[in-house]
């Protein structure tokens, strides 16, 4: 018998606490109610069980609600952990449903034993000091505080310095901090993973009109420029470019002309940070960079300041 149904309590429970999670301040009760076509006393009693639960659950002045972290680092561990009862209850249901073919269900089993293995993320970005800092950095923004973040290890700069930032936006999954940098005035995005360390600071925010949350190109750099770029790699080179830049696979598909070659094809940041060291790294994975110009020059440029 499947014990989450989608017309269950359990999983309606389990929906609103993904709602309010992934898309803070977003629904009101009322919208809630629409969506799952429910009544006031289910939504209220929905909202009860969250409380109850350790959920510290907030509204806007537009009465829309968020999961707000009351305790910055128990509060993350249990968003991205299970323990060992929750999980072997999902395994339970997962062997008990009907509907899913024997073959996805043990899939599905392989990857909950190994995504929530705690002892098995090692010093993955969600170990307790990845966690740590992030919750440091969440903390900051719903207090909006300055934080100094901690010999940073820049791999553009190649430098370790301390930053001075507004932080206010934490992407854990993406380890990618949002913020605004008080000394150069400028949003700019921290990897998480490549801080040392996070100080809370007492002075408050002073650049809040500034903020505003850009998106990264496939190697995490932001820049409001971005250029199209088009390469081709041997399979090596397609297994160590999404190896490394997870987020470049959705970009690279096999050539059309070719067996065992890939067209990598996408805007990037017009300085070509991230794909600079790529190509410099595994030049011998590349077979030809067929667009722009402009990146062909880049390259040229900087094997011309290597020292033989």
């Amino acid at each position: 018998m499947n014990k989450f149904n989608d017309n269950s309590p359990k999983y309606r429970l389990l929906a609103i606490l993904k709602l309010l999670i992934e898309s803070p301040n977003q629904y009101t009760k009322v919208m809630l109610e629409t969506k799952f076509n429910i009544g006031k006393d289910a939504i209220t009693s929905d909202f009860e069980e969250l409380k109850d639960a350790g959920f510290d659950v907030q509204y806007d002045k537009k009465y829309r609600y968020a999961i707000v972290p009351n305790k910055p680092m128990e509060h993350l561990e249990d968003m991205l952990f299970f323990t060992e009862a929750e999980k072997e209850i999902l395994l339970d249901a997962l062997a008990n449903n009907a509907k899913a073919s024997e073959k996805r269900t043990k899939r599905m089993q392989e990857k909950l034993n190994t995504i929530y293995d705690v002892s098995k993320l090692g010093s993955s970005l969600f170990s307790r000091t990845f966690l740590s800092k992030a919750n440091l950095l969440e903390q900051a923004k719903q207090e909006k505080k300055i934080v100094k973040l901690i010999n940073y290890r820049s791999t553009n700069s190649s430098e370790v310095t301390d930053r001075l930032v507004e932080p206010f936006q934490v992407s854990v999954k993406e380890d990618i901090l949002h913020a605004f940098e008080v000394e150069k005035k400028a949003i700019r995005h921290f990897r998480i993973s490549r801080i040392e360390r996070v100080e809370l600071q007492g002075m408050a925010w002073q650049h809040e009109s500034q903020h505003y949350v850009t998106a990264t190109d496939p190697f995490r750099i932001v820049n409001d420029h971005k250029v199209r770029v088009h390469i081709r790699l041997k399979v090596g080179g397609y297994n160590e470019l999404i190896e490394r830049f997870p987020l470049t696979q959705a970009y690279l598909q096999p050539s059309a002309d070719e067996l065992g070659v890939y067209d990598f094809e996408c805007n990037v940041n017009e300085k070509f940070f991230g794909l600079t060291n790529f190509i410099l790294g595994y030049h011998e994975h590349i077979v030809e960079i067929i667009e722009p110009e402009s990146l062909i020059e880049h390259i040229r440029r900087h094997i011309g300041k290597i020292n033989f």
